[in-house]
């Protein structure tokens, strides 16, 4: 497991300093006004559970959430910042509800997706994305990170049936399936 993960982790700092930055951007830009340490805490801790290489009883994103909310915990930030923190790093893969919940989960989902898939990336100014890119490269992050992603499915297969990271299984290594919500709801054990 070592192997696949550790070529990525090098990779992860970049990745949730760009996420930072570029939600902070943003935020700036759409005149939002979310609690600052809270989405920065949120933000750069986000890929903890992806960094330990997952869990195989649930997705990573819950794992690394779990971690965040024990940081926020033991630093004094309180109960309900703490349920926000689990709450952004939770749904940081998950823009369809992150979007809906507090302008804290929106803004730390929003820096992560325009690092990820370029969300957003068309409303910052070109001196901001080259700021960005220049101290913090993206170092073949799309190769990286589908290696490590391919790593969790192939190590936690059934913490990756839901979620994006089934995409990656889906594509990248050969025999994974995943369970269909089709197949649960018909093989239920109830008389119709």
């Amino acid at each position: 497991m070592e192997q696949v993960f550790l070529p990525a982790l090098r990779k992860i700092f970049n990745h949730v300093i760009r996420s930072w930055l570029y939600g902070a951007k943003l935020t700036q830009r759409r005149g939002l006004k979310p609690d600052a340490e809270l989405v920065a805490v949120s933000v750069l801790l986000h890929d903890q559970g992806l960094a330990r290489g997952g869990a195989p009883d649930r997705r990573f994103e819950v794992l690394g959430a779990d971690i965040g909310r024990a940081f926020a915990l033991s630093h004094n930030m309180g109960e309900r910042r703490a349920e926000t923190v689990w709450d952004s790093i939770a749904l940081h893969t998950t823009m369809s509800i992150a979007q809906h919940k507090s302008t804290d989960v929106a803004c730390c989902q929003s820096g992560i997706a325009c690092d990820f898939g370029g969300f957003g990336y068309n409303e910052l100014t070109d001196d901001s994305k080259k700021a960005i890119l220049s101290a913090y490269p993206r170092l073949d992050m799309k190769n990286q990170l589908t290696t490590c992603l391919c790593g969790l499915v192939k190590n936690h297969p059934n913490a990756a049936r839901e979620g994006f990271i089934g995409d990656f299984g889906l594509k990248y290594v050969p025999g994974y399936m995943r369970g269909s919500a089709v197949d649960v709801l018909h093989n239920s054990p109830f008389a119709e």
